[in-house]
């Protein structure tokens, strides 16, 4: 029971300390660190102490207030031996795992930009806090102390003759035998076209996110009679934005985890002055703050009844819409996004030769290149962000693209990249684009300069690919076999606040492609593959590959484990059952009245109440280069070759030519 006790308590401080505007009371010692806050609100809650705890305030009053002393202070009091004080640290960390994960994920955020983050030591100096005092509160309960002092060594010498589970062993191999029927699938759409064909010059260059969505899209384009050439890059266009919303407060990092994003950027109405822009931001941060306000009067324990029976009926209307997926279609109401500082043409074009040549696109560009990003479109989903990009930090990617669709539009930075052996004709214009991944809808922006005739052909081209789509997508979504009630059924979900599975996202993904569209081109992969361009012959140092391999090819091994831990052992790992989630603090969700935060996918993620929809298998990486390439790559990149070496991520090179498919074993071996 007390593990119960102490878990909850420890929770509730931590989600009333990084609460994020969801309460409408704020933490009073916010400005203090996580430890020092719950120092200060410990002292004065007496709930351990009704729990049983006698004399828990006294105790936390007399703690060190440096959380590395009272780490110390309980590896001494508690009598951990010193070979084995690490697991056991982990071990308290585990009992909090929602928590500790979110907090290691704040350090790391610190980290990355240079800075010191030990968000995760104060949350093993709070539990052990509690530990030592129920420890030195059970000096009259020798049993209790008895108990643990066994804990301390009782399962070294059970380690020491585990073995594996005859039950675990046999599941293994069958884990082992579905991902090998998997891979003998994709073998067969996974097929060299030879020597590489001259191409002509495209109408459209359409270029999407990796994301195993974009694979449906892209097929679904090709086959609209469109000259047009699709490709697969990562959604954040390789640009890492620091990306600020008016009136949204902070800033959103639209570029992988893995980066700090160096480029600051916000959304502006286009042709208006600094001045008038700025006026535009303190207009939206008004109006937030008048929301907050209506909101806070709507909850205060002095309004709160009483406003539900004299405006509540009002509110009727609109709940009617939303349960039957009436509402209206939201409106985009953003401006242009821009670069907040003054960028050199230099620097533009660095960033623009780095996108061009991660794309391998260096000739033969079409009349209209579109850079379209994904994005989400939901209501009451508190899983909305795991719909939009992976690769924009779960954003939606239209900022990104239309910045780099201006970035290569502006002449300066042509008038460089010439310089730099790069020639984009004058006709060539770049656009962006949002592609709705829940209706499948595309929205394209800034095409005044592009050729009408081109662009009318893509509107066209894009609708119906559109369709194809959600006439696909519907069949795993059971959709009605009316055709169209079928598209609507489809696109409605977006507009749905009961809907449980407005789409399947990234159920089902099991393969990363780096190759040449040609290889894939002619096969249908089920929205199961993520799909970058690469080409081994624009890149003879492995350079563009090596940034491939160690960037979005470890997001993409990161959304697979998520998945594959959903779908494997929802309990520990997904999010349990939607109906009975609680929002933490705009954080993160818990399960009902629970106190830890979930890690993973809910369970309507990955089944749809009859079977599973994502199928769990390890991500299969096919890179069309040789293995002497991949293991120099490997051994620079030590977080990949892990990935690789314990079996997380089957390692598959196709050769340049797409022929030899070798599989890389964990002793550093091919077969």
């Amino acid at each position: 029971r007390w593990q119960h006790v102490i878990r909850e308590e420890v929770a509730k401080w931590c989600a009333a300390y990084d609460d994020e505007g969801q309460s409408s009371w704020k933490f009073p010692w916010k400005d203090l660190t996580l430890f020092g806050g719950w120092k200060a609100a410990a002292q004065i809650d007496r709930n351990p102490e009704l729990q049983g705890l006698t004399g828990f305030r006294k105790f936390v009053a007399a703690l060190p207030d440096d959380p590395h002393a009272v780490l110390e202070q309980a590896i001494e009091l508690l009598q951990m031996p010193h070979d084995r004080v690490e697991g056991l640290l982990y071990r308290i960390l585990m009992t909090l795992p929602g928590w500790a994960g979110h907090l290691r994920y704040k350090d790391r955020e610190l980290e990355i930009r240079g800075e010191a983050g030990d968000s995760l030591l104060q949350l093993l100096a709070i539990l052990l806090s509690y530990d030592m005092a129920l420890y030195t509160n059970s000096s009259y309960n020798q049993e209790r102390v008895s108990g643990w002092k066994r804990n301390l060594t009782e399962d070294i010498e059970a380690a020491a003759d585990w073995a594996l589970p005859l039950d675990l062993a046999q599941r293994l191999i069958w884990q082992s035998a579905i991902e090998h029927a998997f891979e003998q699938k994709l073998r067969l759409n996974v097929v060299s076209a030879g020597e590489p064909v001259a191409v002509s010059r495209p109408d459209v260059q359409a270029i999407f996110c990796i994301d195993v969505r974009s694979e449906v899209y892209r097929r679904a384009l090709e086959s609209t009679g469109l000259n047009v050439q699709t490709m697969g890059f990562a959604g954040f266009f390789g640009l890492p934005i620091d990306h600020r919303v008016p009136g949204l407060g902070g800033s959103q990092a639209r570029c992988p985890v893995l980066l700090a994003p160096p480029v600051r950027t916000t959304d502006c109405k286009s042709g208006i002055e600094r001045s008038e822009f700025d006026q535009l931001i303190f207009q939206r941060v008004d109006a937030r703050e008048s929301k907050r306000t209506w909101k806070r009067f709507k909850e205060a324990a002095s309004s709160c009844f009483t406003f539900v029976e004299t405006i509540g009926l009002s509110y009727g209307y609109e709940l009617f819409k939303d349960s039957f997926g009436l509402a209206s279609k939201s409106v985009d109401e953003k401006g242009a996004p821009a670069f907040i500082d003054n960028l050199d043409a230099t620097t533009r074009a660095n960033l623009a030769q780095g996108i061009l040549k991660g794309l391998g696109l260096l000739e033969n560009f079409g009349r209209v290149v579109l850079f379209c990003g994904h994005g989400s479109a939901t209501k009451n989903n508190p899983y909305a962000s795991g719909l939009d990009c992976g690769a924009c930090g779960g954003h939606a990617g239209d900022a990104n693209a239309r910045l780099a669709a201006a970035l290569l539009n502006q002449v300066d930075v042509r008038s460089e990249l010439v310089a730099r052996g790069i020639t984009i004709p004058a006709d060539t214009v770049f656009i962006g684009g949002l592609h709705n991944t829940t209706t499948d809808e595309v929205t394209l922006f800034e095409t005044e300069a592009a050729d009408v005739k081109v662009i009318a052909s893509l509107r066209t081209a894009v609708d119906q690919a559109g369709i194809y789509c959600a006439t696909e997508r519907s069949a795993r979504l059971g959709g009605s076999e009316d055709y169209k009630n079928l598209i609507a059924g489809v696109r409605s979900r977006s507009r749905d606040w009961s809907q449980v599975r407005p789409e399947w996202a990234l159920a089902g993904n099991a393969a990363f492609i780096v190759a040449p569209r040609e290889w894939t081109a002619k096969a249908n992969l089920e929205s199961r593959a993520f799909l970058h361009d690469y080409s081994a012959a624009s890149d003879p140092e492995a350079a563009v590959l090596e940034n491939i391999i160690g960037g979005p090819l470890v997001v993409g091994s990161w959304i697979n484990l998520q998945y594959y831990g959903s779908a494997t052992d929802n309990v520990h790992f997904g999010s349990g059952h939607k109906s009975i989630h609680n929002v933490v603090g705009g954080i993160g969700v818990a399960l009902g009245n629970e106190y830890d935060l979930r890690p993973g996918l809910p369970f309507q993620s990955v089944h749809n109440g009859e079977k599973l929809i994502h199928e769990p298998l390890r991500l299969h990486a096919c890179i069309a280069t040789h293995p002497e390439v991949l293991d120099g790559i490997l051994e620079r990149q030590e977080h990949v070759r892990n990935l690789v070496e314990n079996g997380w991520i089957h390692l598959i090179a196709l050769g340049k030519d797409g022929r030899q498919w070798a599989r890389r074993k964990s002793d550093g071996t091919w077969t």
